[in-house]
């Protein structure tokens, strides 16, 4: 009779799967709990108590800027009075106000006044400042911060009245601005904290825990079997490995009498993979936010700013368009780890000099060695996941590379915008770099350079892009999904949001919070998304509904361009692309089942690259020839029209079409 396993309740029905608990049970997780509420705790206190103090500072600020205000209409109305001009006399107070006004979007008012009478008003009517001086003496906290200036005249002119003064209102609700854009921040970097914590207490415990004790699981069955083959090879240096390590000369003493060499096994470092993803895409990702405004200026002295940066982007994901096939056929004789690390160092160099740039043709070298390291890195960890994983963990494999790629794009603007707004842009392009060149010292230790493909991927030959070329739907997917998917991701996500958003007032830390809800919302919603797909085994109509939400968002955007709709359109293209490129994929392997036998994935997958690499250098030419042309609004507008007509377009005809089967090669062995 078999013992029942631990987990299982004692009086769960045979044959009926025991009920999980919705919370994990133990001392732990209450310890989890009360650090995790005294943690939230702390941060709210002294989030409030530096709000306070923030705001005292802020309104001993306000109050000098008042006070430097007040005195410049003080000054223009002696000068008035002085040169014999009658108090009422005087014209263009409320012209002078609104310039102000135009500097200090904080000033609400501006009045002469004798005594509590309004003579003179700008930026309110006289009525409504009367009012707001009279909530000033009865109120302790009225909405309005007063500064009152005394004019001073000659007492012997028989013009000037007594008891004549300038008044400023400010307005109150201007001190929380700031401490509110702070606790933004605030609240953004505790939330990357607690992400990138994650991150390293997951490889941490992954390359010292699990993956010794899953080879150590291991070890012992056989050990059990009395087969005595395989030793205990994953490194550690604490109670595990030290334990493993007796157990290793016991098998091998008790191999070499039975005549048996047993071998080290151990489990590849895929975890590792996810953090290198991470970094290559996060020293990318921190300058994303400020790219457009910063390649504007420096190509401002050769081109026009907007089709300059425009050109510099597109210069970069064309190169990565170029380079991704080309890593790949020379990848298997490289190996990924030193891939890798050419990748990454071209990454860092390419970093460097764009802080550095002073003109459109440096700035496009350094953005095209950018765009190779961040391809080069981009195939190493792809084919190292893909040589060191089967079709059993495949999919696992893959996730977690994009799990740590999605990370950074949630991190890299958000922590990009903070760094851009505090230290400037070259700032933040210097911390890319050398977030690039800690990858080159971190791929050491975590890649395996003796993780190998058997076989060397299928290079698409002349042959296979005919068959590409026959295949119809495969034309559809690519034509109508594909480029627009990443030509709107690059045109609208990081070109003209980052520009429409500086122009409407918005602030760096403010963009890159925007472009942040991409990634989040993808990071969120992928997994649910990817499940349904699999579930419904339908990849087309995942595509096309991705496409649907493209456009909604796109022509919510360019209808109401505001900082929550621009929000709102973002969030939506994440949960599209959520949507729509991991099924993008499966449809394209689905519609050429057949193609696949004879040639492989490798072609497929790279035609589809391909594509969607050369859509996305076309995204910012065709935002910035729009913008330039017909205004950003109506370029977001434009986009939101190509993406409707696209899914319209790839609706109609994915399930219409049928691959030519005339011009489909004949299926033959495979002889490798």
């Amino acid at each position: 009779m078999t013992e029942p396993s631990p987990s299982t309740p004692p009086n769960s029905t045979p044959g009926k799967p025991a009920a999980r608990r919705i919370l994990p049970k133990g001392a732990i997780w209450i310890l989890l709990l009360f650090s995790t509420f005294a943690l939230c705790a702390a941060l709210i206190g002294i989030s409030w108590r530096a709000a306070d103090l923030a705001r005292a500072d802020l309104q001993s600020e306000i109050r000098q800027k008042a006070e430097i205000e007040a005195r410049t209409l003080a000054e223009k109305v002696e000068y008035a009075l002085r040169l014999g001009i009658p108090l009422d006399g005087i014209v263009g107070f409320s012209t002078v106000v609104d310039q102000l006004q135009d500097g200090d979007p904080d000033l609400r008012f501006a009045a002469i006044v004798h005594g509590q009478n309004v003579l003179y008003g700008g930026g309110l009517t006289t009525d409504a400042i009367g009012q707001a001086l009279d909530r000033a003496t009865q109120e302790d906290t009225p909405p309005d911060i007063i500064t009152r200036i005394p004019v001073v005249h000659d007492d012997d002119d028989i013009n000037i009245v007594d008891d004549l003064a300038i008044v400023v209102g400010h307005d109150r609700a201007a001190l929380m601005r700031p401490v509110t854009d702070n606790l933004f921040d605030i609240a953004i970097i505790f939330i990357i904290t607690l992400a990138l914590s994650f991150e390293l207490v997951l490889l941490v415990l992954t390359v010292n825990v699990a993956l010794p004790i899953r080879v150590a699981t291991r070890v012992l069955t056989n050990v059990r079997e009395r087969k005595f083959t395989i030793l205990h090879g994953q490194s550690t240096r604490d109670e595990i490995g030290s334990f493993m390590e007796h157990i290793n000369t016991v098998i091998s003493r008790t191999a070499h009498k039975a005549g048996i060499k047993p071998h080290r096994e151990r489990e590849v470092k895929l975890i590792g993979v996810r953090l290198l993803a991470f970094m290559f895409v996060l020293a990318e990702e921190l300058a994303r936010p400020v790219m457009p405004t910063f390649f504007s200026q420096i190509t401002a002295s050769s081109v026009d700013g907007q089709l300059g940066a425009g050109i510099v982007m597109a210069v970069h994901l064309l190169m990565v368009a170029i380079a991704m096939p080309l890593c790949s056929l020379f990848q298997e004789r490289v190996g990924s780890l030193r891939m890798y690390l050419v990748g990454a160092l071209l990454a860092t160099i390419g970093l460097f000099g764009t802080a550095f740039a002073t003109g459109l043709w440096d700035l496009m070298l350094w953005r095209a060695l950018s765009g190779i390291g961040y391809a080069t890195t981009f195939v190493a960890c792809q084919s190292y996941v893909l040589d060191a994983t089967t079709d059993k963990n495949r999919t696992q494999g893959t996730a977690m590379m994009v799990s740590g790629i999605m990370l950074a794009d949630i991190c890299g603007p958000a922590v990009g915008g903070i760094f851009a707004g505090h230290f400037g842009e070259n700032i933040t392009f210097l911390t890319g770099a050398t977030v690039a060149c800690l990858a080159v010292a971190l791929a050491f230790f975590l890649m395996d350079n003796m993780v190998r493909g058997k076989t060397p991927p299928p290079i698409p030959t002349r042959k296979a892009f005919k068959a590409m070329v026959a295949n119809r739907q495969l034309q559809v997917l690519v034509l109508f999904a594909a480029v627009p998917a990443k030509m709107i991701l690059s045109g609208f996500l990081y070109y003209l949001t980052p520009l429409i958003l500086f122009q409407s007032g918005a602030t760096m830390a403010e963009t890159g919070r925007v472009i942040m809800l991409y990634g989040l919302v993808a990071l969120l919603t992928g997994w649910g998304a990817a499940r349904w797909t699999d579930r419904k085994q339908n990849e087309t109509r995942a595509v096309g509904i991705g496409g649907a939400l493209t456009a909604i968002g796109l022509l919510l955007a360019g209808f109401m361009p505001q900082y929550a709709i621009f929000a709102c359109a973002v969030a939506m293209l994440g949960l599209a692309q959520a949507t729509s490129i991991p099924a993008q994929v499966s449809a394209s392997l689905k519609i050429s089942s057949e193609f696949t036998r004879d040639h492989g994935t490798g072609p497929v997958l790279a035609v589809l690259r391909l594509a969607e690499r050369l859509g996305g250098a076309l995204g910012p030419l065709l935002a910035a020839g729009l913008s330039l042309w017909i205004g950003n609004s109506n370029a977001i507008l434009c986009f939101g029209a190509f993406a409707a007509i696209s899914v319209i377009f790839f609706e109609i005809f994915i399930g219409h079409v049928t691959p030519n089967p005339d011009k489909e090669p004949a299926v033959q062995k495979d002889v490798s």
